[in-house]
């Protein structure tokens, strides 16, 4: 029985888990997308293109890893920089199977637990377009893989395992700073191959100098501080030096613990309410699986061997501590696209959880997961299943809003404008409009959020040929700026207004911008206004319908466009012209429905 059932797994292990792989691989190869995306992607694709540093902590392993790849024969680098991350994705998948096996999983559980979370939304648009997390969802999973209890292939020992942990971790640190939350599993890892060698001291060394290696990619950072050109590149650092790169890793600008500057937040409860509603929803229910696992196993737990419950506790207490305790202390609003945000951070916690339902499927169903022909047909269902609930999400999430509003926005600025805006999906977009694409040099974008950096206000001064500091050596606030730009003689326009203070300026909206009037400068008629707002939307290239996803980039992006019709609006019924009121609501909520009904 024995011999016929090994066969049976080396087939599941030789066929179906790589299928599993090359069919996500085909999967977020056809869903990347052509054009930059919200949130951090428009950076990552310049990055891709220019080479430069990214925002805290800098990221260097994904802007190298970025870097080796922009050599490939693309239409756009956003496209470039997807098919990037793309190869990250399924290096993911396959170094998941790898833990799971690793782990003492069966093969068919790991292909079943593998493919719900390969066809998962959330994993899936992290692997298709130039973000950090896929390369942090692959180095957790082999860190997994290296600390497992059960080695059932060849596999690096004593001193030679530990230096592989440490420089999978430092790659990891030099990727992203949250892979530090698989301390506790790499830690024992680390325990167990020096308690094995015959030189303890050596291989405690071995890994410290894997580490080191690691962090090497830092070095990159260093020398980009010295010797880039801001002009040509992204280059958010405070200051060329070794502290510099160390205040960047460290996050100083941020707060080393939080996800923004702000404060604010919906509060523990709420967060950890919506990462355990998520979790469950996109991995199909594999969570419960898991507690009532855990439940099983707490009551029989007199019959595992010592070694392997430590094990299974240090598995527990990593997903604790990269799932519900980090989740707990973030700090975003869940408003707009904060869920979003939010929910790029569970991509880790889900690939131990991935890990722990595979061991849960062995022990609540072994029967099922024995017979082989069936677990095959249920992992095909799972990954159908998931992938009809997935691929809309993604592609609704793939839109091309965002690049769509940077170049509508710049086609309508008047010739040497400055744009003042807030939000990463504004400052990604504009930032690969300007070193990528190249369009309306003459044009300024100002982030206004990130002024209080004393790298950015160095880099913009030249460019307006105005001061952004004050005395003490900080950013100016909204008004002061507003009037040292208007300074300049050149037009001054907003893309959205950064704080309340400077809400009721007097301003006229012209496409998806606000200019500013200047002192003693008439507001124009609405039916000059409104000739204005139908010649620049001729220049626009607009999509078939507005994005759906009300916590997308590009949601919070399309009342931009609505907003001059809704002012229009207003102003046509204080002067008593329903008719043009109702024509300037009706184009109002083609562009956003949710933002004004017709009546």
């Amino acid at each position: 029985m024995a011999e016929s059932r090994a066969p049976r797994e080396d087939l599941v292990r030789r066929a179906l888990l790589p299928a599993i792989v090359l069919l996500s691989a085909i999967g977020y190869t056809w869903t990347a997308p052509r054009w930059i995306l919200g949130g951090d992607n428009g950076e990552f694709a310049t990055l891709y293109a220019t080479g430069g540093i990214a925002h805290p902590s800098g990221y260097p392993a994904t802007v190298l890893w970025l870097r080796l790849w922009h050599w490939l024969p693309v239409a756009t680098p956003a496209h470039g920089a997807a098919l990037a991350t793309v190869v990250l994705g399924a290096l993911g998948v396959v170094a998941l199977q790898r833990a799971c096996l690793a782990w003492g999983a069966s093969s068919g559980a790991t292909a079943f637990a593998s493919a719900v979370y390969a066809f998962s939304p959330l994993v899936w648009k992290m692997a298709c377009h130039a973000e950090v997390m896929a390369m942090n969802a692959f180095f957790a999973a082999v860190i997994l893989a290296l600390s497992a209890p059960t080695r059932p292939w060849p596999w690096p020992r004593g001193g030679a395992l530990t230096f592989a942990l440490g420089l999978v971790a430092g790659l990891g640190l030099s990727n992203h700073t949250s892979i530090v939350l698989m301390a506790p599993i790499g830690l024992l890892g680390a325990a167990r191959a020096v308690g094995e060698s015959k030189r303890p001291y050596a291989a405690v060394l071995a890994g410290v100098v894997g580490l080191v290696v690691g962090l090497l990619p830092y070095s990159y950072v260093y020398v980009v501080a010295r010797t880039g050109d801001p002009q040509a590149m992204p280059m958010w650092i405070e200051a060329p030096t070794w502290a510099g790169v160390f205040y960047h890793f460290r996050r100083g600008a941020y707060g080393t613990f939080s996800l923004s500057t702000t404060a604010e937040g919906a509060g523990p409860l709420v967060f950890l309410w919506l990462f355990a509603k998520t979790s469950t929803r996109q991995l199909l229910g594999l969570p419960i699986v898991v507690l009532l696992a855990a439940l099983l196993g707490w009551k029989r737990r007199a019959g595992v061997e010592r070694s392997r419950r430590v094990a299974l506790v240090a598995l527990g207490s990593t997903f604790l501590l990269a799932g519900p305790l980090f989740i707990a202390r973030f700090n975003i609003p869940l408003v707009g696209a904060g869920p979003m945000v939010a929910e790029r951070f569970y991509l880790l916690p889900e690939v131990l959880l991935t890990v722990m339902a595979a061991l849960s499927l062995d022990t609540l169903v072994p029967g099922i997961v024995a017979r082989r022909g069936l677990m095959a047909a249920l992992t095909l269902e799972a990954a159908i299943v998931a992938s009809v609930f997935t691929i809309p999400v993604v592609l609704e999430h793939n839109r091309p809003t965002v690049e769509l509003y940077v170049e509508n926005t710049l086609r309508g600025a008047p010739k040497d404008a400055i744009i003042v805006g807030t939000g990463d999906h504004r400052w990604g977009g504009f930032m690969y409009a300007r070193y990528v694409e190249k369009l309306r040099l003459d044009v300024v974008y100002v982030n206004e959020g990130t002024l209080i950096q004393a790298w950015y206000r160095r880099e913009l001064e030249p460019r307006l040929g105005v001061s952004l500091d004050t005395p003490a050596g900080r950013s100016v606030g909204p008004r002061t700026l507003m009037a040292r730009l208007l300074a300049t003689g050149r037009p001054v326009l907003y893309t959205d207004w950064p704080e309340p203070s400077v809400e009721t300026t007097p301003h006229v909206s012209e496409g998806t911008l606000m200019r500013v009037l200047r002192e003693g400068e008439s507001e124009p008629s609405p039916g000059d206004v409104l000739a204005r707002n139908l010649e620049v939307e001729a220049r626009y290239e607009m999509e078939g319908s507005p994005p759906k996803d009300e916590h997308s980039w590009g949601f919070a992006l399309q009342p931009d466009y609505a907003r001059p019709w809704v002012e229009l609006a207003r102003r046509y019924g204080q002067a008593g012209d329903a008719g043009s009121e109702q024509a300037c609501l009706a184009r109002a909520e083609e562009l956003a429905p949710w933002l004004v009904k017709v009546r």
